[in-house]
């Protein structure tokens, strides 16, 4: 398994890593990993919002 750190040697999570670098990539900005982000967490709540009714 690979580790991952940051610049200050904090741990990092492997499977994010091997996302961000996935998108970076595939030429995805920041931005355009950020907005798909957002998208992804409105559709979760919109799902658990949906269940709790």
């Amino acid at each position: 398994m690979t580790h991952f750190f940051s610049d200050n040697q904090q741990p990092l999570d492997g499977e994010w890593v091997e996302l961000m670098l996935y998108a970076k990539s595939k030429g995805l900005t920041k931005e355009e990993v950020r907005k798909i982000l957002l998208i992804l967490r409105e559709q979760e709540e919109a799902v658990v919002q949906e269940s709790a009714v």
